[in-house]
């Protein structure tokens, strides 16, 4: 990294005479306004000379009067125009102090601009060549964060509560091609969607189709038509699923891909708690996120595409003409609807709220300690993970990510285990 500039200004408001008497009365103990903003670039990405073009010894080989001779071909394209990209942000926000500093605010709001993004050019692979870096656009990461924290006594107990949320809007502003879009993660050779980036949306979106559930018997497919009355899916069968004609030309086509979701949490917190009563310590942490999507890509796979492979349980709940109450269309070697198409028929709802860790202990009194030459002892238990709400179908709702193209695709995490621990601390 490197710093172009940064600067900070902050006006403790708490000092000033006009707020003494809150002060005073122990309403007020802190008031602080600031501001802040800094400038930063970034070249770690491209790697050295990713501007250049680059060449491997034996990658070619020619024979010349019976003789082998090994010869120089490019290894990765050049990007001649190459920079760092740049990052600016600015950040308003407080801090209170209140009631003795018991309980404690602060709020954030911040605007964090990225000009010329760094990443893989999505060139077609038949090319043959190491993909490019290339400076791609411009993103807007806009934004507030919040923290209150509150400690208080019941009796000889002490409690200490913290609590911390963030919101983040999200926004590619500029691409910089002439489409104004470009694709992404191809989800793994499955072409016909994946994730897009897109001027105005988030970077990056799960882009394909919407669907309207499954038909249900043969009328509701020919009921399904277009302004002219010709029907809109042709080729669907009953059990087939009913993709929605988003652009209204009175057919399923590419065309109507769109944005079906993405991984982003609009929302993400976390919670901690802390207590001490008469040798005994306990803490909780807790976490989640609200307002992104997953794409389950193991559903996808579980389902289709018809080769030997193990298979999701669900599947058992596929549509038949005496199983019509599920959204699991029928089993068929010979889909001519394309029933698998990258669709929201996989999108998930990615909120959950994690127990990540709990721990209890125990410190033997002080006067016990001393007897036997020991300044502290300590005993404790602590779980992991010990549990989790949401309702994601897949293994584990805090899906992981490849690269920042493939945001909130599972492509199959191992999830995160529920542990026990326990152990004894001792200070001599």
């Amino acid at each position: 990294w490197g710093a172009f500039f940064s600067g900070a200004l902050g006006w403790v408001v708490s000092s000033e005479k006009f707020m003494q008497p809150l002060v005073e009365k122990n309403i007020i103990n802190s008031l602080k306004v600031r501001a802040s903003y800094g400038e930063t670039g970034l070249d770690s990405s491209a790697g050295r000379f990713g501007y250049l073009t680059s060449y491997s010894l034996n990658n070619q080989a020619y024979v010349i009067k019976n003789k082998y001779v090994p010869g120089f071909s490019e290894g990765s394209l050049p990007s001649p125009d190459l920079t760092w990209y740049t990052t600016r942000q600015t950040d308003i926000g407080f801090d209170f102090g209140f009631f003795g500093s018991a309980l404690t605010f602060s709020a954030d709001y911040y605007v964090k601009k990225t000009n010329g993004m760094l990443i893989t050019m999505p060139i077609p692979s038949y090319v043959g060549e190491t993909k490019p870096i290339g400076n791609v656009g411009d993103m807007k990461n806009s934004g507030l964060e919040f923290e209150l924290g509150y400690k208080w006594n019941v009796s000889d107990a002490r409690f200490h509560a913290k609590a911390n949320v963030t919101y983040l809007h999200n926004e590619l502003t500029n691409l910089g091609n002439d489409t104004g879009f470009i694709d992404l993660d191809t989800f793994q050779g499955i072409f016909g969607g994946g994730t897009r980036g897109s001027n105005g949306q988030p970077f990056p979106y799960f882009y394909g189709y919407k669907t309207a559930g499954v038909f249900q018997n043969m009328a509701e497919v020919q009921a399904y038509v277009n302004k002219d009355g010709e029907m809109i899916m042709p080729n669907a069968k009953p059990g087939d699923v009913r993709f929605v004609d988003v652009d209204g030309d009175g057919a399923i086509s590419p065309d109507d891909r769109t944005n079906i979701g993405n991984g982003t949490p609009k929302w993400t917190f976390g919670f901690n708690l802390n207590a001490e009563w008469k040798g005994f310590d306990l803490n909780l942490q807790f976490g989640g996120t609200i307002g992104n999507q997953i794409f389950n890509a193991m559903r996808y796979y579980t389902y289709f595409p018809n080769d030997i492979t193990n298979k999701d349980r669900a599947l058992m709940n596929y549509w038949t003409p005496n199983n019509t109450n599920t959204d699991i269309p029928r089993l068929t070697a010979t889909d001519v609807n394309d029933n698998d198409r990258f669709s929201d028929m996989y999108v998930e709802n990615g909120t959950y709220f994690r127990l990540r860790n709990a721990q209890l202990g125990y410190t033997l009194p002080a006067s016990l300690t001393q007897r036997i030459k020991l300044q502290k002892v300590r005993f404790y238990v602590s779980g992991q993970n010990l549990f989790t709400i949401s309702s994601y179908s897949g293994m584990d709702p805090e899906v992981g990510q490849s690269s920042s193209l493939s945001r909130g695709i599972d492509y199959g995490i191992y999830p995160q285990n529920i542990s026990f621990t326990g152990g004894i601390n001792v200070t001599f």
